[in-house]
C-alpha cells in the first residue's frame, strides 16, 4: 500500500481469513453486516542488525501483533514474493 524506505517501513492491507461457517437465520436478519472481511493496515518493519536482517509485524499504529498473526502475514507476503 505505502513504504518508508528510508526508516525501513512498508504498509501492508491485509484481510484476515474468516471461519467459513454460515451464519445463522436470526444473524442474517439482526446482524450488523460483514465486518469479518475488511481489509486491516499492517506496518511491516525491516532493520538491519550486523549480518542479519529482522522483520517485525506491527499495527498501523505501531504497536506489537501477536505472533501467530505476525507469522500467517508474512507467509503470504513469502508466498507472493516467489
Amino acid at each position: 500500500e505505502d513504504r518508508d524506505r528510508s526508516k525501513g517501513l512498508y504498509f501492508v492491507r491485509y484481510v484476515p481469513p474468516t471461519d467459513k461457517t454460515e451464519p445463522g437465520f436470526f444473524s442474517k436478519l439482526f446482524g450488523s453486516g460483514n465486518v469479518s472481511g475488511q481489509p486491516l493496515t499492517y506496518r511491516i518493519a525491516v532493520v538491519s542488525r550486523d549480518a542479519a536482517t529482522w522483520v517485525s509485524v506491527q499495527t498501523a499504529e505501531g504497536s506489537a501483533v501477536n505472533a501467530a498473526q505476525a507469522q500467517r502475514i508474512l507467509k503470504v507476503i513469502a508466498d507472493d514474493l516467489q
